[in-house]
């Protein structure tokens, strides 16, 4: 009985979701606008862990650049060409 009344929990929380994904051309949008509207705080969490994410990565792809940038600059016309061409 217990594993009924959790299923039926579970429909009531995901109903509006499942039906607008079923129903609606581009259902998808809608359930994650309604779902981001329900949920607020849930969002902005995401959303600043996601926004530390992308600095980070974009940080150590600078990184990354720079670096290769001053060992290639470092070079001679000729090496510089050398490995250029694999």
């Amino acid at each position: 009985m217990q594993v009924l009344q959790a299923i039926a929990r579970t429909s009531r929380k995901l109903g509006p979701y499942v039906l607008l994904e079923i129903f609606l051309p581009g259902g998808t949008l809608f359930a994650l606008l309604l779902f981001a509207y329900r949920n607020p705080e849930l969002v902005r969490r995401y959303a600043g862990r996601a926004r530390g994410a992308v600095v980070r990565t974009v940080s150590e792809a600078q990184a990354a650049v720079a670096d290769r940038a001053s060992r290639a600059a470092s070079l001679s016309g000729i090496e510089t060409a050398v490995r250029a061409l694999g």
